[in-house]
């Protein structure tokens, strides 16, 4: 019988007889393996792979030493590096502050409407459930205003807000007159708050 047609007969037995398919099934010889021989062949080759991971074993603890010491001078030299340039730039800021402190206190006072933009100063200020009166006190400090309320309630209205340093006084009422229950003139040197 042909291989074809013992495909076909698998694929479609029921087209087939029983002696047909019992004739096929006798006309194909396969070989049954033998199991002692085949676990045999198995357990030699287990032993074999045994035999090079044990090899491997011995040569890795060396790499893995190798490696470590290797990675372990890279970070030494890292943190040596890292700790020359930070006391570096330390001893080179300890030499600018007292000339950057004397520029400070020879300039004038500011009377404009504008603040310096000096980093520490211009970070933003963040009130969480604040009085505005608490809020306008450090804002009218900061431009050199004087607060004056025409209500007194108006001083204890809790607000969620946040100031930027770097707005100028009209952004920051024009801020403040968003809210519903505010209102806030300036007057010259006055914020008037109704």
């Amino acid at each position: 019988m042909k291989k074809e047609e013992q495909i076909r007969m698998l694929l479609h037995p029921e087209d087939y007889t029983d002696e047909q398919l019992d004739q096929m099934l006798d006309e194909t010889n396969v070989p049954v393996p033998d199991a002692n021989k085949q676990w045999e062949k198995f357990r030699s080759e287990k032993r074999e792979v045994k035999s090079e991971k044990r090899e491997v074993k011995r040569e890795r603890p060396m790499l893995l030493k190798i490696a470590a010491m290797f990675i372990g001078v890279l970070m030494l030299s890292g943190i040596a590096y890292a700790a020359i340039h930070i006391v570096s730039r330390s001893v080179e800021g300890d030499l600018q502050t007292p000339t950057q402190e004397a520029q400070i206190t020879n300039s004038p006072q500011q009377t404009t409407d504008e603040q310096p933009t000096d980093s520490t100063v211009m970070k933003p200020v963040v009130f969480e459930d604040a009085e505005l009166g608490t809020i306008l006190s450090e804002v009218a400090t900061f431009y050199q205003y004087e607060v004056v309320y025409k209500s007194e309630a108006s001083k204890h209205i809790r607000l969620y807000f946040t100031w930027d340093k770097k707005a100028t006084i009209d952004d920051i009422i024009d801020t403040f007159n968003k809210f519903e229950r505010i209102h806030i003139t300036r007057d010259n040197k006055k914020l008037i708050v109704e």
